[in-house]
């Protein structure tokens, strides 16, 4: 599976974010995100829908009339212009979509799609092994946990590590990795010592069945010849 070169680019903006090279945009992401998360936490989509457009009606009122009323007093015609005029006259360009635009956020959302089933694919049918370990615990944490956090909350913890502990890792990079690698290292000697427990095991295993089989195939033997000399001495005796 072989990554292209929009897979490429779209994870290094991710890690670009993630790892705070331009701390504006970085701030502002997490602000958005997390006060998504928590206002969908209080109300309901259709709350801050409505809310939105209260608010944006409510203001364009005051405006308009302010504007209008202005107008009126301070201008000799009596003809008024309304600020908004060049947008609503302007009817193809309000309701036009732009194609482009939608084609470029159609294949944006496509090549991310492609980028995590990607990824997923790598992780699940085990490209490296220690990748698809350590995704192992994550979502089983994620799994154990989820039993006594919202999906919210869970979310929320995940985007603020997320933003928080790549950072870190930059800060302590040399510490962190020689940990990594020695963890890593104790990790692989543990899984090696489980296959060669298992491998021992099912060897065994299979020493002893076919000893078993054996054995039970020599009995079966056993009890036929017996049989077969008890009805040749029956015949004699006749």
């Amino acid at each position: 599976m072989q990554r292209n070169d929009v897979t490429r680019r779209i994870e290094r903006d991710i890690y670009d974010l993630l790892q705070w090279n331009k701390p504006v945009r970085s701030a502002a992401t997490l602000v958005l995100i997390v006060g998504s998360i928590l206002l969908t936490r209080s109300y309901s989509l259709l709350q801050l829908g409505a809310a939105l457009f209260t608010v944006a009606i409510g203001l364009n009122l005051v405006y308009v009339t302010f504007i209008i009323q202005t107008q009126k007093v301070f201008s000799e015609s009596s003809e008024t212009i309304h600020p908004y005029r060049g947008v609503i006259s302007n009817k193809e360009q309000l309701t036009t979509v732009d194609k482009r635009l939608v084609h470029h956020y159609s294949s944006l959302f496509v090549d991310v799609a492609e980028t995590l089933i990607r990824a997923l694919a790598r992780i699940v049918f085990i490209e490296d092994t220690m990748t698809s370990v350590k995704w192992f615990g994550i979502f089983y944490v994620t799994w154990a946990i989820s039993a006594h956090l919202s999906s919210r909350t869970i979310i929320l913890i995940f985007v603020i590590s997320a933003f928080i502990f790549p950072r870190l890792y930059m800060s302590n990079k040399g510490i962190v990795d020689s940990h990594l690698m020695q963890g890593e290292a104790l990790m692989k000697e543990q899984m090696n010592n489980c296959q060669e427990f298992a491998k021992e095991n099912m060897g065994n295993a299979y020493a002893k069945t076919r000893a078993y089989f054996a054995r039970v195939g020599t009995s079966g033997t056993d009890a036929k010849n017996s049989m077969a000399n008890t009805s040749a001495a029956i015949k004699k005796e006749e």
